[in-house]
């Protein structure tokens, strides 16, 4: 019986050993025709219908958030007969600091300071010692009344989510935007670069009205800060995955496949996530967490073989991993840790709160019925791997 489980073992190291290299290693895409839906066959993963379709397994993530709907147990699950959307990647301009817009509208920059809380209650990026404010007045066209009857708030450095370098201020900033300006509704959009003074004061104190992007944890007690805030539904949900050694990869079929591992995540991220019940690997001192700095320190451990894997989302990891040249090395494993979603929030206390959050939630209804929200977000998915790949290049050989 022993050896029955070893040789199942063994095998089950050398698919995934196969996947990593097809992960890696980019070929020569089928001509797949994306207008037209794809009908999953045996045999089929996420990972074999993007290196057909694409020429690279690793982008299964594309397929993935283009079928969210539809493939609910996550990336790692595809069903025979089910029909998947495979998105056009189209060819748009890779944003840069130098020539991005930081929206669609006239902005103007001011700089002032903004006082800080001392519990760094930042998510998911960690402090920003430096604030900077960015106002971008936004008028639709329709309206004759110039009253803003919305403040938003926001802050960057979050690629492909928000940054005012990226086309329309990332992902999550145009699917707000557009979900508003649908709706002729008057807001103001200000960036302030310090995720940790969103919540409280600015949000807590309503100086603002509305902040995003944001996860929510639930509300683990009454006396957890985020139970103070009420939620939008996702905007986006994103992937978090482990990324490991190719030369030294993790089984992770089940939980208990983690035990006795090390991961690594920043200091200032989430970690519901690793203690969601039934894993609870935190509390249990089931695993051991390193929280370095930055995403990059949690890479250069990884590769100095201190921690057996990056516990990061898809988008974060991806290039960072490609920034440090070691796209050749380091891959997601197929299974995902978590799905988490990407909210607005508003303070309960928020005299409109339930107001507000109801032109977010419907705005954003009617731009994925109307199939808006898919075109926006193939454009943005498309211009990260775009820089991505532009990043790989950079690298030396």
């Amino acid at each position: 019986m022993q050896m029955f489980f070893s040789k199942q073992r063994n095998q089950w190291l050398l698919g995934l050993f196969l996947l990593f290299a097809l992960v890696t290693q980019p070929v020569n895409a089928e001509n797949l025709d994306c207008k037209q839906p794809y009908k999953v066959v045996k045999g089929d993963s996420l990972s074999t219908i993007a290196q057909r379709a694409y020429g690279s397994a690793s982008k299964y993530s594309m397929i993935y958030y283009a079928n969210r709907e539809l493939l609910t147990k996550g990336p790692s699950t595809v069903l025979v007969n089910q029909e998947l959307r495979l998105p056009c990647l189209s060819d748009p301009e890779i944003a840069s600091p130098q020539t991005a817009a930081p929206t669609s509208t006239t902005a103007t920059t001011t700089t002032t300071a903004v006082s800080t809380v001392t519990e760094n209650t930042a998510d998911p990026t960690t402090e920003l010692t430096t604030t900077n404010i960015t106002t971008a007045n936004t008028t639709p066209p329709t309206p004759t009344v110039s009253k803003i009857d919305i403040q938003l708030l926001t802050a960057g450095d979050y690629q492909p989510f928000t940054d005012q370098s990226l086309p329309n201020g990332g992902l999550i900033t145009d699917l707000v935007e557009t979900a508003l300006k649908n709706q002729n509704l008057h807001y103001k959009l200000t960036w302030i670069n310090d995720w940790s003074a969103h919540l409280d004061p600015l949000i807590k104190e309503k100086k603002y009205d509305m902040g995003f992007p944001w996860l929510n944890p639930g509300c683990p007690t009454m006396e957890h800060f985020r139970c103070q805030f009420l939620f939008s539904t996702p905007i986006f949900q994103m992937l978090e995955v482990l990324f490991t050694r190719n030369e030294a990869p993790l089984i992770f079929e089940k939980d208990d496949d983690m035990i006795g591992h090390t991961l690594c995540r920043p200091s200032g991220y989430f970690t519901h996530d690793l203690d969601r019940t039934g894993r609870e690997w935190l509390k249990k001192n089931l695993i051991k967490l390193e929280q370095p700095q930055s995403v990059k320190e949690c890479f250069e451990l990884l590769m100095a073989g201190k921690v057996d894997a990056v516990a990061m989302n898809d988008f974060t990891g991806r290039e960072t991993v490609a920034k440090m040249g070691l796209h050749d090395q380091v891959a997601a494993l197929p299974r995902e840790l978590s799905v988490e979603g990407l909210h607005v929030l508003v303070h309960k206390t928020h005299p409109r709160a339930t107001i507000l959050l109801n032109y977010i939630n419907k705005g954003l209804k009617t731009i994925q019925d109307s199939g808006e929200y898919d075109a926006i977000m193939d454009k943005h998915l498309t211009n990260h791997w775009k820089t991505v790949e532009s990043l790989q290049k950079q690298q030396p050989n």
